[in-house]
C-alpha cells in the first residue's frame, strides 16, 4: 500500500506544480485570442477607410470635370439670353 500512496502522493504534487502552468497558458491563449480579434477589427476598419478615401478621391478628381461642364453650359445660356434681349429689344423697337 505504501507505494500506491506514494504514486497518488507524486500525482498530486504534479498537479499542483502544473496548475499555475495551465492557468497561465489559457491566460496567454486568452489574450492572444483577444489580440487575433483586435487586430481583425483594426483590419477590417483599414480596408473601410480605405474604400470611403477611394470613393471621395474619385468623386473630388470628377468634379473639375463637372465644374468645367457648368461653365461651358453657363457661358452658352447667356449668349443666349443676350441674343433674346437683342431680340426682343428689335420687336419693341
Amino acid at each position: 500500500m505504501s507505494f500506491i500512496s506514494d504514486c497518488i502522493k507524486i500525482a498530486n504534487d504534479h498537479n499542483k506544480t502544473t496548475e499555475p502552468f495551465i492557468e497561465k497558458e489559457s491566460s496567454k491563449r486568452k489574450m492572444q485570442k483577444q489580440i487575433n480579434s483586435l487586430e481583425n477589427q483594426v483590419s477590417t476598419l483599414e480596408s473601410v477607410i480605405k474604400d470611403e478615401l477611394y470613393k471621395e478621391f474619385m468623386k473630388k478628381l470628377g468634379e473639375p470635370l463637372t465644374v468645367e461642364r457648368y461653365k461651358k453650359e453657363n457661358k452658352k445660356l447667356r449668349q443666349q439670353v443676350k441674343s433674346l434681349k437683342e431680340i426682343i429689344k428689335e420687336s419693341n423697337v
